[in-house]
């Protein structure tokens, strides 16, 4: 589905957290970064809106960024 060098792919995990202090983990993302075309794959599978909010995102897009991304591929 994805064509990665695996020599240039780098597997994450994130976790989407909630709560008043953010201790309650609402779910976890399984992350691709393939360094040779800049691209960071977040596989989101059969989540519901309740656990992917606005806060997710930016947290997703701001680590995609801080690695180096340049695209940011929802799967």
């Amino acid at each position: 589905m994805v064509k990665a060098n695996e020599e240039s792919a780098k597997l994450f995990e994130l976790d989407s957290r909630g709560g008043l202090n953010g201790a309650h983990c609402l779910w976890t993302f399984a992350c691709l970064f393939d360094e040779e075309t800049k691209r960071f794959y977040v596989w989101l599978g059969d989540i519901t809106i309740e656990k992917f909010n606005k806060s997710t995102y930016m947290n997703l897009v701001a680590f995609a960024e801080k690695i180096g991304a340049s695209k940011l591929v929802f799967i």
